[in-house]
Order: C-alpha cells, then structure tokens, then sequence
C-alpha cells in the first residue's frame, strides 16, 4: 500500500475484512445482487445447519464460507471440515455436495453459482455408495436452472389416466422451452403396488439429462404428482422421496 495514509490503510483492511477475507470477498459476478441458494445438511439431509441465500458468480467453497467456518485440503478445492464437524478416513464420513441436485464430478472452488441456482452441502457416511449422482432433494431443480446455466427442455411422461397430474407438474418444471435431449419427469404405475417413490438418475456427466421417476400404485402417483406440483419443497433435502397412498411424504 505504498503511498496510502495509514489511516486509510487501515480503512481499506477493515473492509476487506467485513467482505470475508480471502476466503469470501469476490464480489458477484457482473455485480448484479442475483443470488443462489445455499443449503448445509448432514446425514442425508436429515439434520438442516444451514438455509441462506448467497451471491451469484461465488465459487461453491466461496459460498459456504459466507455463512461458515471452513477449513480445505488438496489446495482448496475441497472441503474438510465445516463449523467443526470433519471429515475422517477412518470414520468414513465426508462432505459431499450437489448443484441444483447434481453431484459434480470436480471440486467445489470450480464450480460457480448462477442465479437461481441450489448450492447444497452435506456430511454424511460413504461406506455404502460414495456417488450419489443426482438427488430428488432439490426438486425443481435440476429442471428449472440446468448445469452451468443451461437449462434442457422439460417433458412430462405419463399413462393417459394422469394427463392432467402431467400437465401441473410440466408448468412446475418451468415449460417444455430448453436446449438439447430434454430432462424427463416420469409417472410410472405399477399394478399391485403400494404407495409411491420418487428417484432421480443420470448418464455420467454433469451435464447429463436427469430422469426422476415417480413409481407406485396409481393412486399414490396421482396423489404425489399433485402434492408436488402444489408444494416442490416437500422433499427438500431428500436423496430420494417416499409417499403413502394419499400423497404424504414418509420417513
């Protein structure tokens, strides 16, 4: 700071701090005040630590030091501990993330938030499947915002007794307008079955057309379609999502 007044000096140091340091302190990009979301679970996202809204144009590591401690490892580019809570080998717990419910196939300081976007973060054990590719949980997502800002088209498939379930859930997606091979929403019906699960799936890459399918008896599908349709955040949170035969979601 050759040439500044110490006073100002200390001004200039007192901002960046306030900005988040290192860390935290890239403006968005563009400066336009369009935000993302940003959720912190654990178990699955049994457990909500965090619900806030942060700036576009952060990278997903910058985001979550907004509204926590952070500590990295591997240069950065991926996270270790958040508010304490660590990641071990020897415990098989880590933190993973999702964008708009997509699992990246990179660390987080490479990815960057657009507008709209669901940044969600989440501690849990691998000792099972350590890839989850894509979850229900952010629903409508990653319908509405895509991968890297580009949205594919929405199309709806259903048996001809759940036309209009089809319909709502279509608007809900936000249109069948979009770019390349479409992210599909299914209503399957399957004779002798109870109630109803909603999973999602996706080819390898990131930006992979999703398909979530919601499977069961038909009156279960009916009842979930259209629970959905008024209320997608009832599977906030969720990998996957199961429903009774009236709609309600179930533990």
């Amino acid at each position: 700071m050759r040439g500044v007044p110490a006073l100002l000096a200390l001004v200039l140091v007192l901002v960046l701090a306030s900005c988040g340091g290192e860390g935290g302190a890239s403006a968005p990009a563009g400066g336009s005040g369009e935000t993302a979301s940003l959720w912190v679970t654990r178990d699955r996202g049994t457990e909500v630590l965090i619900d806030e809204r942060v700036p576009a144009g952060l990278d997903a590591i910058d985001a979550l030091e907004r509204h926590a401690e952070v500590e990295t490892r591997y240069g950065g580019r991926f996270v270790q501990s958040v508010n304490g809570l660590d990641g071990s080998l020897e415990r098989r717990h880590d933190w993973f993330y999702f964008l708009n419910g997509i699992e990246p196939d990179r660390g987080g300081a490479e990815i960057e938030l657009r507008p709209g976007d669901v940044l969600w973060w989440d501690f849990r054990a691998w000792s099972g499947d350590m890839a989850q590719p894509i979850v229900v949980g952010a629903f409508p997502e990653p319908f509405l915002h895509g991968w890297n800002g580009t949205r594919r088209a929405a199309v709806v498939r259903a048996p001809p007794e759940l036309g209009s379930e089809a319909d709502r859930l279509l608007e809900v997606l936000g249109g069948a307008g979009g770019k390349e091979e479409p992210n599909v929403f299914a209503l399957l019906v399957e004779p002798g079955a109870r109630g109803a699960t909603l999973a999602a799936a996706r080819g390898a890459e990131n930006d992979s057309p999703a398909t979530f399918t919601l499977s069961g008896s038909l009156a279960a599908v009916r009842a979930a379609a259209s629970a959905l349709a008024r209320d997608p955040a009832i599977v906030r949170f969720r990998y996957e999502a199961r429903f009774d035969e009236e709609g309600r979601v179930v533990e």
